[in-house]
């Protein structure tokens, strides 16, 4: 799992499923993070949705 205690707003993630997020906001709980999902292979319509990201759920940080 991946500590997210220091992953900075405008940071891109990957996700499970090939999901490609940008963190929006960082909760500060060491576990969640809010992320807008800027590409969704699995599922195309997501794209642009805000959601919470736990930190088990990031699979690399990109940038």
């Amino acid at each position: 799992m991946i500590d997210v205690t220091a992953v900075a707003v405008g940071t891109r993630l990957k996700l499970g499923d090939g999901v490609v997020a940008e963190v929006t906001e960082n909760m500060a709980d060491g576990q969640w993070l809010q992320v807008r999902y800027l590409e969704s292979p699995g599922r195309p319509a997501e794209v642009g949705a805000v959601e919470l990201c736990h930190a088990q759920d990031i699979v690399k940080i990109l940038s």
